[in-house]
């Protein structure tokens, strides 16, 4: 586990949670300024979480399937074991908003599409987005996990596979993001797992510039590489401010891919003051029941609002923002500790083999 990676999975989830604040509802001109212009933005967490998911699984995993030591099927399994059965929960606990907003009678394909997380695969919002609607990315990463064995092998054995993806793949996205209608975009930019699979296998290839070391020489101090961890942020923050003079479509897909990469790469050194400040344990355990954080947010705030409009119609927004984090937050410690772990390790030992 590279700990300053792990402490900013829980910061980007905050981003997401963030994203989904747009849903509540406010005649503060200051409030309204952040959903719109900051808030708003928050979706570009999913980006960071594609491309370190490629970067963490290379690093724990390439070498083990490589020689051998683990199998696909008991890497599958493993992954399974992560993921499903939380999102297994969030989606039954959603039904019950999901009958409320509508009475659609293709609620129970959608509820099929999410049970077995192909759901990211059919562009309608309404299967995608449906029931637990961050799950969409998780439909993605279970199809990132089937790809991952036989891509850390392609790119082994053809090695102008690279230069394909550093050279052709933007050529080719940027005149589809110009070309297609925005009602689409969302659908094929964002959302289809065979379009965000690029995120993933950038965060492979980042990490084969990572274990190579060519530019370990610039974190050879701690003060050189505390210099290069707040310049990473500084990128991010660039390119966040200038957000708007680009289409959406580009900010689905490739305007976040450098800054996202200049920080995993910069973090996964883990040499500077940043890196040292994001190594401190409790910042390390968010990361890690960030995993619940994203998975039950946006429940809280859809059940929240529901209970806002009905009851607590004048509630103050801040206050409001504050209570959906403290409950999302608590809720994801006690999945974390009391399901997550124990149905992680219920399902490798009875399925994978010693």
């Amino acid at each position: 586990m590279i700990k300053p990676l792990t402490s900013l999975r829980f910061f980007f989830a905050f981003f997401v949670f963030l994203s989904h604040l747009s849903f509540v509802k406010s005649s503060n001109l200051i409030f309204n300024w952040f959903q719109r212009n900051i808030f708003f933005e928050g979706y570009l967490g999913v980006s960071f979480f594609f491309i370190l998911s490629g970067f963490v699984l290379s690093y724990s995993y390439e070498t083990k399937l490589k020689n051998q030591k683990i199998t696909r099927r008991d890497f599958y399994v493993a992954r399974l074991a992560r993921i499903y059965p939380l999102h297994f929960i969030t989606l039954f606990l959603a039904i019950p908003i999901v009958y409320l907003n509508s009475h659609n009678s293709l609620h129970i394909w959608s509820f099929l599409a999410n049970l077995f997380l192909v759901q990211s695969f059919i562009p309608k919002e309404f299967f995608y987005f449906g029931f637990n609607a961050p799950a969409w990315s998780i439909s993605d990463e279970m199809f990132f996990y089937l790809i991952f064995p036989f891509i850390i092998l392609l790119l082994d054995k053809l090695k102008w596979m690279k230069a394909i993806f550093y050279i052709f793949i933007p050529l080719i996205l940027i005149p589809g993001i110009i070309l297609i209608p925005k009602n689409y975009q969302k659908a094929i930019f964002y959302v289809n797992p065979v379009i965000r699979s690029l995120d993933f296998i950038l965060g492979i290839l980042l990490y084969t510039l990572f274990k190579n070391k060519k530019f370990t020489d610039y974190f050879s101090t701690f003060k050189r590489a505390s210099i290069l961890e707040i310049l990473s942020l500084l990128v991010f923050f660039i390119f966040f401010i200038f957000h708007n003079f680009l289409n959406r479509g580009f900010r689905f897909s490739i305007y976040y891919w450098i800054p996202m990469c200049v920080i995993i790469y910069t973090f996964a050194q883990n040499k500077g003051f940043l890196s040292k400040l994001l190594s401190n344990k409790t910042l390390v355990f968010l990361g890690e029941i960030s995993f619940g954080f994203y998975m039950v947010h946006y429940l809280v705030i859809t059940f929240g609002n529901v209970l806002r409009d009905k009851y607590f119609v004048n509630i103050n927004e801040i206050v409001l923002c504050s209570i959906y984090f403290i409950i999302t937050l608590i809720l994801s410690y006690l999945s974390f500790i009391y399901f997550e772990k124990p149905m992680n390790t219920f399902i490798k030992k009875k399925l994978i083999k010693p």
